[in-house]
């Protein structure tokens, strides 16, 4: 779940963060800055249902509706908005042709939810680098409402309005057919056309949206669908046609797991994403793609990513971020063999002596999301909770087999985290309820879950901390 952020007169520095949870950081609310279909939102604090309700991780696109303020809240009074958010920028009959470049950045922004605000801004800040003849960047748009989705070639405009960004670049509206960004036909329709209509060296594919790991990415409110993560790949795999991304990027939150990357190993090389919630990723990626724009040719794909790690960051980037990390997905393969046998020593420590300090292990670890049931936690600080409080010799190998496979050769290329986090995202998140209350079906269908024993683990995690052990 992507939070919403508001930038300021600092070139995209934070000034409000709207959650898309009941629990979000302190606002920096400046009110009179905040736009008038905005307002209302910027005091909304839903309550998530409780899991003997609904199971989020299984419910995604239900669980976010229930989550989003009424078309009433959203729209201000607004007929304009609750009818459809405008477009912006130049209505054209077909967008430019271009010849091949080094370089192709497209964005698909999945905003009709309570995240549109977002919409303008990001394109505002990408047209301050723009395209030019080295680098095409390219969006695909779904704001609140219908009517309203469209194809951009972002072109460059050096002015940036705060209080109602401006977008100046081209672009052509969609018909009825890709209004659900949601539906992975949608998505695999926009890949089609822009790395076909736009071919380069490189492609980088950027999703702005709603995500829970595995769960769900890209909620639309209209007709209310999302792609889990099974979905998505399938989406991605018809879009490119067999090829694979050079960097597939979530500014969505919870979407730096190991199952994403798992079942995204065969469609991307790299991907970039947040073990906790984002916000708005600000001027940090403006950054990045200046840097491109110097020179293209020059900076590969590996570079580009801890570039951006680097600029999302940093203090300069005027957001909040909690977690940012990249992971090479070409190294993914080598993970999960070593999680079948951590899962597998956890299983047999859990049936035996070592049952309480197993228990104790994994609930000593803290989920992401601002701590909100949504069972998602640090892969490494599972491993070295499970070393200090398990005393069981394979479990503790098994943790160093893949905190070697984490860091030394190199599957988390770079993390970062704010000292909120307090030790906690170190790069890859990975599913752990802890709670007695069961594990995800929708879980068990992951590539993740299928190639190794950690959803059979989970089971009896979840069995022996609903029954009290016996005597």
């Amino acid at each position: 779940m992507k939070v919403f952020a508001r930038l300021s007169s600092a070139l995209l520095g934070l000034t409000v963060m709207v959650g898309c949870s009941s629990q979000t950081l302190p606002l920096a609310l400046n009110p009179a800055r905040v736009p008038a279909q905005l307002g209302s939102m910027s005091t909304r604090a839903a309550s998530p249902l409780a899991s003997s309700q609904l199971m989020v991780t299984d419910h995604f696109t239900q669980w976010i509706k229930s989550q989003q303020p009424s078309n009433r809240q959203i729209g201000a009074a607004s007929e304009e908005i609750t009818q459809g958010a405008p477009v912006d920028g130049q209505a054209v009959d077909k967008l430019p042709p271009v010849q091949a470049k080094p370089f192709t950045y497209f964005t698909y922004e999945a905003l009709d939810n309570n995240l549109f605000g977002d919409l303008n801004r990001v394109l505002d800040a990408l047209e301050l680098v723009g395209s030019n003849s080295q680098m095409n960047l390219l969006a695909q748009t779904d704001s609140y409402g219908g009517g309203n989705t469209a194809r951009y070639y972002i072109s460059p405009n050096k002015e940036f309005n705060d209080n109602a960004p401006i977008v100046a670049s081209p672009y052509v509206k969609l018909g009825p057919d890709a209004e659900n960004s949601g539906d992975p036909r949608t998505l695999a329709n926009a890949l089609n056309w822009a790395y076909k209509a736009y071919p380069a060296r490189y492609n980088w594919l950027n999703i702005s949206s709603h995500g829970m790991g595995f769960a769900g990415i890209a909620y639309d409110d209209a007709p209310e669908a999302s792609m889990n993560i099974m979905s998505f790949a399938q989406g991605v795999r018809q879009g490119m046609g067999g090829k694979k991304l050079d960097i597939v990027s979530f500014d969505a939150c919870l979407m730096a797991t190991v199952e994403v990357g798992s079942e995204l190993q065969d469609v991307a090389n790299i991907m970039v994403g947040s073990e906790d919630s984002t916000y708005y990723w600000g001027h940090g990626y403006a950054q990045t793609m200046a840097k491109i724009a110097q020179n293209p040719a020059a900076m590969n794909p590996d570079q580009i990513v801890r570039s951006m790690v680097l600029d999302v960051h940093s203090k300069g980037a005027g957001n909040q971020t909690l977690t940012i990390s990249a992971t090479d997905l070409r190294k993914m393969s080598a993970l999960e063999p070593e999680l079948d046998l951590l899962a597998r020593a956890l299983r047999k420590a859990l049936a035996g002596p070592q049952r309480a300090n197993v228990i104790r292990a994994m609930q000593l670890t803290r989920e992401f999301h601002l701590g909100e049931n949504i069972p998602f936690r640090d892969l490494n600080r599972i491993l070295n909770l499970s070393k200090t409080n398990i005393q069981d010799p394979a479990v503790a190998q098994a943790a160093d087999r893949i905190n070697n496979v984490l860091f030394r050769r190199g599957l988390i290329m770079l993390a970062r985290q704010n000292k909120l986090e307090k030790g906690e995202g170190r790069g890859l998140s990975i599913y752990l309820p802890t709670d007695g209350q069961g594990v995800s079906q929708t879980y068990r269908q992951t590539r993740l879950a299928r190639s190794t024993q950690w959803d059979e683990f989970l089971l009896d995690l979840n069995a022996a901390i609903a029954t009290p052990a016996t005597r």
